[in-house]
């Protein structure tokens, strides 16, 4: 009896085993084994939909613009972006800063603020009126003459102070300098090479580039 006995409970067992097979019901008493380093990990289906989901979320998260720039003032990126929308784009204004060279004619800091304005009461008697004292900073005292963002007119001013008998010099700065883009998805209305050339006849130097944005 006994024996029949045991045969019945491992015919049970299979049994019940089967049945969890085709319900796909997890069995909670199946022993958990750690995977071993190195060893590459199996992933279901659901798991793989998800990661591929993630990956083009990721990727979409990427937008590439078109972009026409740079445009000098204001005035002109308004009147590009008018011309834009006539041919169904709808561009969103960039600001891009830059630092540009910078030159600036200088007399060098004197030894006091006094010193400083005895020496600008004797400019304004030179009849030169473009100037101003350097109240802080590594060049406080002295007197500024006028800041250039070509070097040739720095040179005509320091030439032009030489010749009343003052003397100055010329300091390299940086100088903020900013430029307008016009920017909008790929994915929308493109520029034909009519219309492009249309652009760069009316604002000289503009051009059309691929970039990542987040518009």
């Amino acid at each position: 009896m006994l024996k029949w006995f045991l045969y019945s409970l491992v015919l049970l067992n299979i049994g019940f085993l089967a049945w969890n097979s085709r319900t796909g019901i997890p069995l909670n008493n199946v022993a958990q084994f750690d995977e071993p380093d190195g060893a590459a990990r199996l992933l279901l289906l659901r798991e793989k939909q998800a990661q591929q989901a993630e990956e083009h979320l990721a990727a979409d998260e990427t937008l590439m613009c078109f972009s026409i720039g740079p445009f000098a003032r204001k005035t002109e990126v308004r009147a590009a972006k008018k011309r834009l929308e006539k041919w169904g784009v709808q561009a969103k204004r960039r600001v891009h800063k830059v630092s540009a060279e910078g030159f600036w004619v200088i007399i060098p800091p004197l030894k006091s603020r006094k010193a400083a304005n005895r020496k600008i009461k004797k400019i304004k008697e030179l009849g030169i009126h473009d100037y101003f004292r350097v109240a802080t900073g590594s060049q406080k005292n002295a007197i500024s003459l006028g800041v250039f963002s070509k070097s040739s007119s720095a040179r005509r001013r320091l030439a032009e102070m030489q010749r009343k008998g003052i003397k100055a010099s010329i300091l390299a700065v940086d100088l903020p300098k900013r430029s307008y883009w016009l920017d909008w998805p790929s994915t929308e209305t493109a520029l034909t090479t009519e219309q492009l050339a249309r652009l760069q006849k009316t604002f000289q130097g503009v051009g059309k580039v691929s970039l990542n944005c987040s518009i």
